[in-house]
């Protein structure tokens, strides 16, 4: 019972300290995911000059067969130059890119025609004033226009000057599928827009430009993400073994807690059967076992071994079932045959219990719990340290027992005379230590 209250102590220590580290872990991950927060939130700007290679900008003419022309009749009494360009962001940063829009500067003259897949902020600059509108290119009404425009036939055409600007919103569509851009450690996604220019010279400088962009990084990547994700892992694996050990200790307390009461019940029947051949020794075996604890307990063993001599204590009388209850409750002195036959009960109880694992020493203290420390007790003369530590404990608690009571031979002590009978055969029928251990305890308590 003691290892699995030992057990149970351990566990519930690994489990604070397993507790204590996730408290600590959990602490330390809302920091990095606080921080991980931050860093998706900001915005981040590249700009024509910039040296960074996270995100590439690249905004050039298509230069296909059919992706430049000639618009005349536009009504402006000028002809005017058409031009694809693609505008192309790449993505290095081995992260999602979770939004982001691109701004153009405008440095000539030039006209906007029309752009895919997202929608075009234009900032015009108008006498002084900023006209802004936001515009799907692809799909507008010439009535919600409220910027400066011209149609040339049904064709669009926004005046820009140097000044003016645009913002290019990606499109987040299925069909545009302009954002997120996609990023990993092999692979650099892109996404790939265009823009429809007029001009009379057929070439717009689209060469000044700042990209605003946001990253998406999750809480699980990189190296901090991934010692997250281990440490997380073996913390639930650790506290599921926990608890699984946790469950089958209580189940085995709980068989054990059964086995013992009933290890109890049964040691009550035989120490009861052995006692009761004998009026005079009625409860004996329990008060002695009662005393060999006391003494186990003043000598420093712990709650285990004190155990482990009550229950043999209990049965060191155990032999008497197979003495004649005429002998055992004579009044009189025992004739040498009868005493040949009381001193078997040792021998007899031994030989019952030695094959019983479930109580340690309880044969050794049935079988040497009447030898002598001189080595004249019986029943084979051992002495000293050659009776088991057992035998020689139940020894001085079972004399005690004798002197405390009445007996058909002789009245019971008193305390002093007692405590005067231990001190006088110290060294020859028992252990002084042993002796020296219960008159201290017999100083202290009221036995």
């Amino acid at each position: 019972m003691d290892r699995i209250k030992s057990l149970k102590k351990l566990i519930r220590t690994l489990a604070y300290t397993l507790l204590g580290v996730t408290a600590i872990l959990l602490t330390l991950f809302i920091i990095h995911a606080v921080g991980v927060s931050k860093y998706n939130e900001e915005w981040r700007t590249i700009t024509t000059d910039s040296t960074t290679t996270e995100l590439l900008v690249d905004i050039h003419p298509r230069g296909g067969v059919t992706d430049s022309w000639v618009k005349n009749n536009t009504g402006l009494d000028m002809n005017l130059n058409a031009k694809i360009y693609e505008m192309i962001v790449t993505n290095n940063a081995r992260t999602t890119v979770s939004d982001w829009h691109l701004r153009i500067n405008i440095r000539d003259d030039c006209y906007l025609n029309n752009g895919w897949c997202g929608k075009f902020e234009v900032h015009q600059f108008v006498g002084g004033e900023e006209k802004v509108q936001l515009i799907d290119l692809r799909n507008y009404k010439e009535e919600d226009l409220t910027i400066n425009y011209h149609l040339a036939a049904q064709d669009l055409l926004i005046p820009l000057t140097s000044g003016d600007y645009l913002l290019y919103y990606p499109d987040s569509s299925n069909v545009g599928n302009e954002v997120p851009i996609q990023g990993t450690d092999e692979y650099s996604g892109e996404v790939v827009c265009g823009v429809i220019m007029y001009s009379r010279s057929g070439n717009v400088d689209l060469s000044s430009y700042e990209l605003y962009y946001r990253l998406h990084k999750s809480v699980w990547a990189g190296a901090a993400g991934r010692f997250y994700i281990t440490v997380f892992t073996v913390l639930i694996l650790s506290l599921i073994i926990l608890a699984t050990i946790f469950f089958v200790t209580l189940r085995y307390e709980e068989k054990f807690i059964v086995q013992s009461r009933l290890l109890e019940d049964v040691l009550k029947v035989c120490c009861g059967l052995a006692d009761s051949r004998d009026y005079y020794s009625k409860e004996h075996s329990r008060r002695v076992a009662h005393y060999s604890r006391l003494i186990a307990e003043k000598m420093g063993m712990d709650k285990s071994d004190c155990d482990i001599v009550y229950n043999a204590a209990l049965l060191h009388n155990i032999g008497n079932v197979f003495i004649s209850e005429n002998i055992l409750r004579k009044n009189g002195r025992l004739t040498s045959d009868e005493y040949a036959e009381v001193k078997q009960h040792t021998t007899r109880g031994a030989e019952v219990l030695k094959d019983i694992n479930n109580i340690p020493h309880a044969a050794e203290a049935a079988m040497y719990h009447h030898e002598r420390y001189d080595g004249q007790g019986y029943p084979y003369g051992k002495k000293e340290n050659e009776i088991p530590l057992i035998a020689r404990i139940v020894a001085v608690a079972d004399a005690y027992d004798a002197m405390s009571n009445d007996r058909p031979y002789k009245m019971k002590m008193t305390n002093d005379q007692i405590r005067e009978e231990f001190i006088k055969n110290r060294g020859t029928q028992f252990d002084p230590a042993i002796v020296t251990a219960f008159l201290d305890i017999m100083g202290e308590r009221n036995l």
